[in-house]
């Protein structure tokens, strides 16, 4: 993930910080027993913010596919990485 900067790498640590906490929330849920539809709510959220960390990866291919092209990349071998990427990022959703 070289081609993200810093300050990107940075925020989606963050993310992905808040989603372990919010795992570590869910697995003390089930074990008091609390009600189901609340561990459900849980569980949403936290699928939810995996999905926005997915579409900000997506979007960072798409400007760093962008990019390569304007500097003289090869536009087939990019294509073919934003596809990959946007064939994993259907199978998210």
């Amino acid at each position: 993930m070289s081609h993200l900067p810093d300050h990107q790498v940075d925020a989606l640590v963050k993310r992905i910080n808040r989603i372990e906490g919010q795992i570590g929330g869910i697995k003390k849920m089930i074990i008091a027993e609390k009600p189901y539809d609340e561990i459900i709510i849980q569980l949403n959220s936290t699928r939810s913010a995996m999905q926005n960390i997915s579409k900000l990866l997506l979007e960072a291919q798409a400007d760093h596919s962008l990019l390569n092209v304007a500097d003289g990349g090869s536009l087939d071998k990019e294509m073919e990485k934003l596809q990959k990427v946007i064939k994993q990022y259907n199978r998210m959703n």
